[in-house]
């Protein structure tokens, strides 16, 4: 499902009446109307239902307008406070405030304490409460009076339907500067929002439910839109299915090039994730001391010792060794767990931009590039990596906060410049494409903050790669499956979930996806 920026927002809607010729007053009405319809069914009916509807001068206050109307005439009761100058409405929502007066509707505007007071009361006697104050039209810090209504609302307890935006909500970044309303529903119009999808603003949503008020499809699908939300569609309409005459061979086989000593965890967890998830053969290669460790971690994973200039640290002496076998596979991984050893890093660089084939680069593997990013750009197939806030900071040398601060637009121009796509593993994590188009998953929650989890996404990501997915979507699927166990896993509560616990329910995961 695509997702819009603010901006994109306007442009389509600018599109639609500028170049489809569709009046802005009619995808008011579009609006209201399932507005009205929305917060009907949140109350279960109209009739004899009280309202209380919160609105500003623009064109979200209009969509508020024109529900109001449908609401009345649906013989609900219903009142109307307006936040700001009713000199400076916009023409769409002053046409339908008119109507409203002329239907003798209950609008105040709110400007003295008695305005604050009446508010409060009213907010006591209502069935439901729409919040159609801001929108996507919030630009910086909240002003005092809404945020007053805003913590109003919030102390209300009373089921709200946010129109488009929960008011407070940045649309582009997520953020609340300093409150926003808790909605239990959003209707979001066209198309989802950036902010209602990324944290904390999805901590305020409620349920999203999306309508296209009309929009043309054509304007809501296009191209220059490259946000999308990884949902179980889009899963379903990209992953394999498995055929009757498979055999391990033609599932996928994975080279994983991971552990180190005190980090054999990282290279257990992240080679058994490429079987879980569906690959026919996963073999660990790691420093020939830590074999007895993986013997008796290991089943299913093969294990191939290699050369090692210490115990447990790899160099130079393995290289040769890994570019022989890397021959006989379709996917390696590389990093898990490998250890930060100045020759184990120049050993990842040396083999990484040495072999033809796809790589996925974890933890301390993208650590090893950090020392020489550049050389990134001359590893011949797209390479995928897999860094979390920390180490994304560390390969670009900039601090975690302005990382943060810019995030989907340095994360596009690190893939573009780097030709890699890279998964920011965060709240919500994003994957971004050489391109420009950004993937963000809708699963996963916070019990997945817990060590090994990063490792097991790792090998998900490796094993998808290795079944050969058509259309380069083995990331943004692993991240969303990875996601989906993880919410599997938490059905036994979120604190004391461990990385074995989403390891363990890939293969119910991926089964998910048949129900969609």
């Amino acid at each position: 499902m695509k997702i819009s920026s603010a901006a994109q927002m306007r442009q389509i809607d600018s599109d639609a009446i500028n170049v489809y010729g569709i009046p802005e007053i009619v995808l008011m009405e579009n609006a209201g109307r399932e507005t009205a319809a929305e917060a009907v069914k949140l109350c279960g009916g109209s009739a004899g239902k009280t309202f209380c509807i919160i609105t500003g001068c623009g064109n979200n206050g209009g969509d508020g307008f024109a529900a109001a109307r449908h609401l009345l005439n649906g013989h609900a009761k219903v009142k109307i406070f307006i936040i700001g100058n009713t000199e400076h409405f916009t023409p769409s929502a002053k046409i339908n405030y008119d109507i409203l007066m002329n239907m003798q509707a209950e609008i105040y505007q709110i400007t003295t304490e008695r305005d604050w007071n009446r508010l409060q009361i009213s907010l006591t006697f209502s069935d439901c409460v729409i919040d159609a104050l801001l929108g996507t039209g919030i630009h910086g810090e909240l002003r005092e009076n809404i945020v007053k209504c805003i913590s109003i609302l919030n102390s209300c307890n009373r089921p709200i339907l946010s129109v488009d935006m929960p008011s407070g909500v940045n649309t582009d970044t997520g953020a609340v500067n300093p409150v926003a309303v808790k909605a239990d529903i959003t209707l979001t119009l066209g198309l989802p929002k950036i902010g209602l999808i990324m944290y904390p603003g999805c901590n305020y949503t409620g349920k999203i439910v999306v309508n296209s008020i009309g929009l043309p499809y054509s304007l809501l699908s296009q191209d220059t839109i490259k946000q999308e939300a990884v949902d179980c569609d889009f899963v379903e309409n990209h992953l394999n299915k498995r055929p009757r005459d498979a055999y391990k061979g033609s599932c996928g086989k994975v080279l994983t090039v991971a552990g180190s000593l005190g980090l054999t965890g990282a290279a257990a967890l992240s080679s058994s994730a490429v079987l879980r998830i569906g690959a026919g053969i996963s073999t660990l290669a790691s420093a020939e001391s830590l074999y007895d460790i993986f013997a008796g971690k290991l089943t299913e994973v093969m294990t191939q010792p290699l050369p090692e200039i210490k115990p447990g640290i790899l160099g130079d002496s393995a290289l040769s060794v890994l570019q022989k076998m890397a021959d006989s596979y379709d996917t390696v991984l590389i990093g898990p767990g490998l250890g930060r050893n100045e020759a184990t890093c120049k050993l990842v660089r040396d083999f990484a931009v040495s072999v033809d084939k796809p790589l996925v680069i974890d933890a301390d593997g993208i650590f090893a590039f950090s020392q020489a990013p550049d050389e990134l750009k001359n590893i011949k197939q797209t390479p995928i990596l897999t860094p979390h806030f920390g180490e994304m900071a560390t390969l670009l040398h900039i601090s975690i906060d302005d990382l943060k601060q810019n995030l989907w637009e340095i994360a596009r121009k690190a893939a573009e410049y780097f030709s890699a796509v890279f998964v920011l593993k965060s709240e919500k994590t994003l994957i971004a494409y050489p391109d420009g188009n950004i993937f963000v998953t809708t699963t996963g929650n916070a019990g997945m903050a817990t060590a090994g989890s990063g490792d097991v996404l790792a090998g998900t990501i490796a094993g998808l790669v290795a079944e050969k997915l058509a259309g380069n979507v083995a990331a943004p699927i692993g991240v969303y499956l990875h996601g989906l166990a993880g919410d599997l896993a938490a059905q036994n509560g979120q604190a004391g979930l461990i990385a074995g616990d989403i390891l363990a329910a890939l293969p119910q995961a991926r089964r998910q996806i048949d129900k969609c």
